[in-house]
């Protein structure tokens, strides 16, 4: 064995040690401070970049927003100008007067308000006399303008609020003006919205007149905002806009810089650490080998005594099985006899303890093929943990445990160690639960073929089968703006019945119902899959052909016509022949996309063939 040093040579080596570890623990801070400085200066000019980045994805947003904010406003101004005559149209019955809130358009002059569109509601007094206030004051012109909401009105959540103005003029003056109210947030595409920016529009001299509320938009920070001019108003949009990838770009680069710096970190401080741990082990080094030679002291008589105290602690194991709450069989691994058991595996089992150390594992469940599964999971993982099993109850009811296995050794036999715990209560409860489930789902398949009966009759005509007219709108309107987003070309058709209020007062109306379902059906037959049909009252239909030039929709409609004209149908004993008279419009690539403008131009088509002694198909470009 080596001898111990003295303590006066321990000394020496303990200092240097301890000065060794100050000068490591200096070096170590000096090298912290300039690898954090570094880090703080990389993320200050990586900011740098990416705000000038910022700034040009500002100006990209703003540009592309103007352009968003004018084509629906001059959209706006073409649908407004639809209800300056009181005279109803198809085409007007058609607009959707989008962006407007609620499609509510009211028309005001100096004497009263009338509501031109939406749900029936009163214009607020403080917008009808901000309209009469404008119509008098020498600013106004014949254009559409758009006013900050009144002082009365900015409620919670109306911020973002505009009203509209068109005014109605004539060779003297403006006598009265069409109105409404749309938010800001409208006039722009969803994914410029992304993002969300803070945005706002202003007025000439700067002042706010509607905003989303995200920043406070006034004259003094209006030099940290981007503003660009309106072409259709004479307006402002501002904008405050953050790019999320740009912002993700910035935030993976900082936490990867300071992942890297924290780990280095980490490092550092780790080796400085495992230093000290080399000094404390020095200083301790001689008591540590005190300790490890006296557990080498140990001898073979105290080994032999604790192992004699383990039997005394295995021989205990019967009064440790009979205390817990859950079941428990020691049973012999061989014939399967139960050696022994617990107060609660009888009460489970419904049986005295003597009465159950008379019976076998097998007999204990209700079917012997569970048990020998359980067995052979036994033999093959050594060990088998909750698994459900049905025992048989000596007093006739149904009892389900949750069962486990192991072997062990028990009084110097090969036994194997059965835990049971009653789960009775939770199995029926589970059953309750799947039967609830199962009648929940009944009554949802119920309720989702009444929702579909329902869908039916609001979209459908009840004689025809053909979409109804409000469905057929709503339809048409949606293909147009993604036919406009896709600039694709759509064609439309009106088509009259020629002569229908013959057939009804010749006939009845039973004949009249006859033959407008005999039309529906071969409309449903001649027409391609992508095409739409639908009923817009009495004998007027409408078709809408999708991805269908001018030229192509002209032709289909003219062949349906005379597949019509050579067909005869019968009702009530009468052989009727039907004709029709047919206007078809269509857009441009990139231009018309607006329903009301496409149906006024078939409208004007129907009337020409009419003109033309009916049974005929006229076109008309747009």
């Amino acid at each position: 064995m080596t001898a111990a040093l003295p303590p006066e040579q321990h000394a020496p080596e303990a200092q240097r040690a301890r000065r060794l570890l100050r000068l490591s623990w200096v070096l170590a801070l000096l090298v912290l401070a300039v690898m954090w400085g570094g880090v703080i200066e990389g993320l200050r000019q990586r900011q740098s970049l990416l705000s000038a980045q910022q700034q040009t994805q500002q100006a990209e947003w703003l540009r592309l927003s103007s352009a968003a904010v004018d084509d629906r406003l001059r959209n706006l101004d073409k649908e407004l100008q639809l209800f300056a005559d009181d005279q109803p149209s198809l085409a007007r019955d058609a607009t959707q007067l989008f962006p407007l809130q609620g499609g509510s358009l009211w028309l005001v002059d100096d004497k009263q308000q009338q509501q031109r569109r939406g749900q029936a509601r009163a214009l607020s007094e403080a917008a009808v006399q901000q309209v009469r206030q404008w119509l008098n004051s020498p600013a106004v012109h014949p254009a559409l303008t758009l006013l900050p909401l009144p002082v009365l009105d900015k409620r919670p959540g109306n911020s973002e609020l505009l009203q509209v103005v068109l005014p109605l003029c004539d060779q003297e003056r403006c006598h009265s003006a069409l109105t409404g109210f749309l938010r800001v947030g409208e006039l722009l595409d969803p994914e410029q919205l992304v993002d969300h920016p803070a945005y706002a529009i202003l007025d000439i001299n700067g002042s706010v007149l509607a905003s989303n509320g995200s920043m406070d938009f006034n004259g003094q920070n209006l030099t940290r905002v981007a503003t660009t001019r309106l072409g259709q108003v004479p307006l402002l949009l501002a904008a405050n806009y953050h790019s999320s990838q740009i912002i993700r770009s910035f935030n993976l680069f900082a936490l990867s810089l300071l992942g890297v710096a924290l780990v280095l970190s980490c490092l550092l401080l780790l080796l400085m650490w495992r230093i000290s741990q080399i000094l404390q082990h020095v200083e301790h080094s001689s008591s540590q080998f005190d300790h490890a030679q006296q557990l080498l002291a140990l001898t073979n008589s105290s080994l032999r005594d604790k192992m004699r105290t383990l039997i005394d602690e295995q021989r205990d194991q019967q009064t440790l099985i009979e205390t817990v709450q859950v079941g428990v069989l020691i049973v012999d691994a061989g014939d399967l006899s139960i050696l022994t058991s617990n107060d609660a595996a009888a009460r489970m089992l419904g049986m005295s303890r003597q009465m159950l150390q008379r019976q076998t594992l097998p007999v204990l469940f209700h079917a012997r093929q569970r048990c020998d599964e359980l067995l052979l999971a036994l033999q093959e993982q050594q060990i088998v943990t909750d698994r459900e099993a049905q025992l048989n109850n000596h007093n006739h009811k149904i009892c389900w445990s949750m069962t486990s296995m192991r072997y062990l050794q028990f009084r110097e036999r090969h036994a194997i160690a059965v835990s049971l715990i009653d789960i009775t209560e939770r199995f029926a409860h589970a059953q309750r639960l799947q039967d609830e489930k199962q009648a929940t789902e009944r009554a949802l398949a119920q309720l989702q073929a009444t929702q579909h009966e329902l869908y039916q009759r609001a979209t459908l005509d009840d004689l025809t089968g053909l979409a109804n007219r409000r469905h057929f709108l709503s339809f048409a309107g949606k293909a147009l703006e993604r036919a406009r987003l896709a600039n694709d070309t759509v064609a439309v058709a009106v088509i009259d019945l020629d002569h229908f209020k013959n057939i009804n007062d010749r006939y009845g109306h039973a004949a009249g119902d006859a033959a407008l379902q005999h039309f529906a059906d071969n409309l449903r037959v001649a027409l391609p899959d992508s095409a739409m049909a639908g009923r817009m009252g009495g004998e007027e239909f409408a078709l809408l052909l999708p991805d269908t030039s001018l030229g192509e929709a002209h032709a289909i409609v003219d062949v349906l016509r005379n597949g019509i004209a050579a067909q005869c149908f019968h009702t009530d004993g009468q052989q009727l022949q039907l004709t029709f008279s047919a206007g078809v419009a269509a857009s441009r690539n990139g231009h018309a996309h607006d329903l009301s403008e496409l149906l006024k131009l078939a409208d004007k088509a129907l009337y020409r063939a009419k003109a033309n002694g009916r049974n005929c198909v006229e076109s008309i470009a747009p």
